[in-house]
């Protein structure tokens, strides 16, 4: 029962500190909740770690060494270089801040505990022994509510009021960041973290990738060098996380053409949105099809087509069209999708 308040506690408290839902950082707040116990065998981690617990059992008192704030600076000098070199320093705290939280939740048991260890001093909160708490008693029962309620009010907090959103992002799962794409993309910029391959040559695709659409369970994302790609096609995923970025507005318009030159219509829309992001969908009938040169890349989603005198684009950037079709005279109906600021 102990293991599962100190695990509430700590979950809680470390969301409230740090302001966060995220999965791994809740994760290691939790399992830094647990160590403390490591000095019994009959604890849930003494039972899962039986080796270290049995040495530490035969060695230390129980709540003294492992309760200590010798024991939650061990941990801080081991987890906080190891997240400064990977670049997660804050998910790397609740590690020892987890440890930290379950310690001095134990201050308020009839034992208390050593904090202070090797000084063989007891830390205990309460005066009164008969209101001190008993495992499994009452009073631990309430503790247990309260520190539910309070994780609650943190994962509302930490996930600014989305915590479905949030964890199903994080956890990469396509469904909920397809959910954060169609919630989120009209009003902020929205990047794909993503783990995967390259189809070409299965070589590792890993990155993070700001999203221009969705279409169905796949995204259409783009590096910020050029380069558009579709996951499923150019890359195959085994996770995606939504990530919500700054502030930003997505709008749509329709332009028609009749027989007329291209390049003015564009360079208007362009000169309007200096610091935007624009991409073109749709086909138009092009009056000299001989002279579109457009590239094609086999691991690169093709945003431009021409068959014969028709030309297809699809999230095509504008400056590529006018560069491609800026001398054409065409027919059509073409979807212009601004993003500003731009992303990238």
């Amino acid at each position: 029962m102990m293991s599962i308040t100190h695990a509430t506690i700590a979950v809680a408290g470390t969301s409230l500190i740090l302001s966060t839902a995220d999965p791994l950082t809740l994760g290691l707040a939790l399992i830094g909740s647990q160590l403390p116990d490591l000095d019994t065998t009959t604890s849930t981690i003494g039972q899962i770690c039986f080796p270290i617990s049995s040495w530490l059992e035969s060695r230390y008192p129980h709540r003294t060494i492992t309760h200590s704030f010798l024991a939650t600076g061990l941990l801080a000098a081991i987890a906080l270089p190891f997240g400064y070199w990977s670049g997660h320093l804050t998910t790397s705290i609740a590690l020892p801040l987890g440890h930290l939280l379950a310690c001095f939740s134990d201050c308020f048991t009839k034992q208390g505990v050593q904090l202070f260890y090797p000084y063989p001093a007891w830390c205990i909160s309460v005066s009164n022994p008969k209101r001190r708490l008993t495992t499994g008693g009452t009073g631990e029962y309430w503790v247990l509510l309260i520190a539910g309620l309070l994780l609650v009010v943190g994962l509302h907090i930490g996930s600014a009021g989305g915590i479905t959103e949030k964890l199903t992002a994080s956890l990469g799962m396509v469904d909920g960041a397809v959910e954060v794409y169609n919630q989120k993309s009209a009003t902020h910029h929205v990047w794909a973290d993503i783990k995967g391959i390259w189809a070409s040559d299965r070589t590792r695709a890993d990155g993070k990738y700001f999203v221009v659409a969705n279409e169905g369970d796949s995204f259409i994302v783009t590096d910020g060098k050029g380069g558009f790609f579709k996951t499923g096609q150019q890359i195959l995923t085994e996770r995606i996380a939504a990530t919500i970025g700054n502030p930003a507005t997505t709008q749509l318009q329709t332009i028609s053409f009749m027989d007329e030159e291209i390049a003015p219509k564009l360079q208007e829309i362009s000169a309007l949105q200096p610091n935007a992001l624009i991409l073109l969908s749709g086909s138009i009938v092009v009056d000299m099809p001989e002279n579109v040169r457009i590239a094609i890349e086999a691991n690169r989603f093709q945003t431009a087509k021409v068959a014969d005198k028709t030309v297809t684009v699809t999230f095509h950037p504008i400056q590529s069209a006018l560069q491609q079709l800026g001398e054409q005279y065409v027919t059509g109906t073409l979807m212009v999708k601004v993003i500003s600021p731009r992303p990238l």
